[in-house]
């Protein structure tokens, strides 16, 4: 790869990092029309790092382009917030299935840590708890020694971010979730992942006997600019 080649490789990677931060915290909006050229011009580069940061966008689900007519954001449908808590609780309850077995004591250390931190944020800083899972499941990932799920988790943070708008999902009461992570924590320090893996299911309700999350949780992007609410319906 030629310097040249190099430099505008850089340059596309920043312009993709820069709309996915726009798309995740709502400065481009679900449903919202976007031009190149208008792109280009606020981001100070030409169009074609933005045309190409779109198409990666779109391969993503993020963007939807139509030939001659429009691109646009996609929007973010009733059932897509449920959809990505169940996505998100199966694969991190597997990931600790895969990862705690292969873990040695300081990994478990630090991770039970970040269980009890998510934990105590939870209540009131519900953004601040979303990145703690989020560092959670690449921790996970890179102690699973399975580079299929590690890059499925890898791939799947962006289009989970924007469907969760960024926020830990309180679908049961944070004192719940703090108990129950605590008791996630407390199986990891005794290595047993099969226990972990279930206390973290039951935080998504889909434990045994619990209802599942289809039709339990509200749209965050339908809360009137409120990006901290993401909460479990009535019912």
């Amino acid at each position: 790869m030629s310097e040249t080649q190099a430099q505008h490789k850089r340059l596309a990677d920043i312009v993709y990092e820069r709309l996915c931060q726009a798309v995740v915290d709502g400065s481009l909006t679900p449903g919202q029309r976007v031009r190149d050229s208008e792109l280009a011009d606020r981001l100070g580069v030409s169009r074609m790092p933005v045309r190409e940061a779109l198409q990666r966008l779109e391969r993503q689900g993020l963007i939807e382009m139509v030939a001659s007519r429009y691109t646009r954001v996609t929007e973010v449908t009733p059932e897509m917030p449920a959809q990505s808590l169940e996505f998100l609780g199966y694969q991190l309850g597997i990931g600790i299935r895969l990862a705690v077995p292969r873990m040695d004591e300081t990994a478990r250390a630090q991770v039970t840590a970040l269980l009890r931190e998510i934990g105590r944020l939870v209540a009131n800083e519900p953004k601040s708890a979303y990145e703690g899972t989020q560092r959670l499941g690449e921790i996970l990932g890179a102690h699973s020694n399975n580079p299929l799920f590690q890059s499925t988790m890898s791939d799947a943070w962006l289009t989970l971010s924007r469907n969760l708008r960024g926020t830990f999902p309180i679908v049961t009461a944070a004192a719940d979730i703090r108990a129950t992570l605590e008791e996630a924590a407390v199986a990891i320090e005794r290595g047993d992942a099969i226990a972990a893996e279930e206390c973290v299911r039951r935080i998504f309700l889909l434990g045994p006997g619990q209802s599942g999350l289809v039709g339990r949780v509200s749209n965050p992007w339908d809360d009137d600019g409120d990006e901290s609410a993401l909460r479990a319906r009535s019912g």
